[in-house]
This record gives structure tokens, C-alpha cells and sequence, in this order.
């Protein structure tokens, strides 16, 4: 078991962005403080320089998976850590460079919180007619638990969980996150919401900052957030197809509530492109529940 006793361990996924999670490890490396890190790679090549670098870190630890699947990747992330906390990062998502000491002191202040999480930076020139993928902001210190938190003010996918947490959990739903073919997303969000379900809480704090990097181009970003929402739309039909309609009516009210804001948007201020992001949400949406009715849960 890797990291055994250690408070808290990085867990990382990648595919086929060799320059991505190199320069991720880069920061990993300045930060202060005694940590492992774990990469799982499901690329579809050998990332030969990523080994290498792995055969001469204490630190560094990496597992070749020869499936795919953002969902998959994080639970054999932690189901090969012993560690106390499991800090959960994207290949594009670099700390900043105190992270790891101010997370060190978060979770040590922190006895009782099953998830620790902060701010997801935008970084580099964003798209003004697209919001910015994967941003999320915390202004203060908040503590958030009980059964009706919507699953999107916990967090994104970037956060620190308790590893005793996510094993009374089970883990990710492979069935959905990056990689999956039907549901593409909302990996996180099941989570989330399948937490705070449960009766856990979740710590917010402005002192454990992360960077989104935006490479993506706009007829990606329009992809990717249609994908989302096909995601979004399998999520609802689960809670529907497990017994949680009040579940299934939080979720479904919280994302149309989010396309009439894009769509609202892109009417006042005569936005074309915005108006092709809200019809790829709502379409999005729509054929995920569809997808969703045809499979068992």
C-alpha cells in the first residue's frame, strides 16, 4: 500500500497529455512537506519520460491502466493509498505553490470534515462568449453538510476526501466521468451528492488554491459542455431508477435552471455563440435522460 500512515497522498489521472501532468508534477515537486504522489495513466502509449521520472522519486509512484475512465482512474487512485486524505487532482489543474503546506494545516484544523476543497482558478485567456470550464469559487470559510446541499456547491472533482469516506461510499460510478462513452461527466457530482446523502460534510476554504488551465478551443468547449450535460441527464434518470425522485427534481431544477441562465444571457446580449452553448446544454441534457431510461441502474 502506497503512502501508508502519511496524512494525506496526491492522487492523480492522466491520458494521453504527456506535457500536462509533467509540468503538474513540476509544481508537485516545489511544494514543501513529506506527500506521495500516485499517477494513474491510462494513455494509450507508454509515457516512457513519466516512468523514468517515477523509477527516481522517492515520492513518485506510477500504475499503467490499460482501461479508460476518469471514475475508474481515481479508484484505483485510492484503493492503492493508505494515506488518511486522499487530495484528488486533474492533469491540468497545478497548485499553487503553497498548496500542500496550507492543505497540511487545513485538514489538521479540520478533524471532523469528510472533504476539503477551494478555489479552482481560471488561468490563461478565456472565451467571452463561453463561461470558463472547470472554474470554481470560494470566498470564505464554510461548512457545508446535510441532505439537500446541491452537489455543485461542494465541489468539482478537484478536492481532498477522508479515505475512510470514500470506501464507506464505494467509490466513483464508473458509469459516469471522462472517458465513459454514454455519460461523460458528472463523476463528481454523483459523488457529491451521494455525500452529503449519506450525512457527511464538506469544508470549504480559500487558503488551498488550484489553476484551471482553459486549452481548449470554442468548438471544443461547446463539445464538452453538451457532453456534461448528457452526463447530467444519465444522472437525474439514476436517482430516478434508485428510488430518489426528490433527488431526481433537485438535479433536474438546478440544471435547467443553469441552461435558462446561459440561454437568457445569450438572448440580452445577442450572443450567437452562446446561444449554440445553450441549445449543445439542453440537447445534452435531454439525451442523456434518454440514454438514462434505456439502462438498468
Amino acid at each position: 500500500m502506497i503512502a501508508e500512515g502519511q496524512l494525506f497522498a496526491v492522487a492523480l489521472a492522466t491520458r494521453n497529455r504527456p506535457s500536462a501532468i509533467a509540468n503538474l508534477l513540476n509544481t508537485l515537486e516545489r511544494q514543501d512537506g513529506d506527500f506521495a504522489v500516485l499517477v494513474v495513466d491510462q494513455s494509450d502509449t507508454r509515457d516512457v519520460a513519466l516512468e523514468e521520472r517515477a523509477a527516481a522519486s522517492p515520492r513518485l509512484n506510477v500504475l499503467r491502466d490499460a482501461g479508460v475512465g476518469l471514475a475508474r482512474a481515481r479508484n484505483i487512485g485510492w484503493r492503492s493509498l493508505g494515506s488518511q486524505w486522499i487530495a484528488f487532482l486533474d492533469d491540468d489543474t497545478p497548485p499553487d505553490s503553497d498548496w500542500a503546506a496550507r492543505l497540511r494545516e487545513e485538514l489538521e484544523a479540520q478533524p471532523s470534515a469528510d472533504m476539503v476543497s477551494g478555489p479552482v482558478v481560471v488561468d490563461g485567456v478565456s472565451d467571452p462568449d463561453y463561461p470558463a470550464l472547470g472554474g470554481f469559487s470560494v470566498a470564505e470559510h464554510q461548512i457545508l453538510s446535510g441532505r439537500w446541499v446541491r452537489p455543485w456547491r461542494v465541489a468539482g472533482g478537484i478536492c481532498t476526501i477522508r479515505r475512510s469516506t470514500i470506501e464507506s461510499l464505494g467509490g466513483w460510478d464508473e458509469r459516469f466521468g471522462a472517458g465513459t462513452p454514454d455519460f461523460p461527466g458528472s463523476e463528481d457530482m454523483d459523488f457529491n451528492y451521494r455525500l452529503m446523502r449519506s450525512g457527511g460534510s464538506a469544508y470549504l476554504t480559500p487558503r488551498v488554491r488550484v489553476s484551471h488551465d482553459q486549452w481548449r478551443g470554442r468548438d471544443q468547449a461547446v463539445s464538452v459542455y453538451g457532453a456534461y450535460n448528457r452526463a447530467w441527464g444519465g444522472l437525474v434518470v439514476k436517482q430516478l431508477k434508485t428510488g430518489d425522485p426528490l433527488g431526481a427534481a433537485l438535479l433536474t431544477a438546478g440544471r435547467l435552471r443553469g441552461i435558462w441562465k446561459v440561454t437568457r444571457g445569450a438572448l440580452s446580449g445577442r450572443s450567437a455563440p452562446r446561444l449554440s452553448l445553450a441549445r449543445a446544454e439542453f440537447t445534452g441534457f435531454v439525451l442523456g435522460v434518454k440514454r438514462g431510461l434505456r439502462r438498468s441502474w
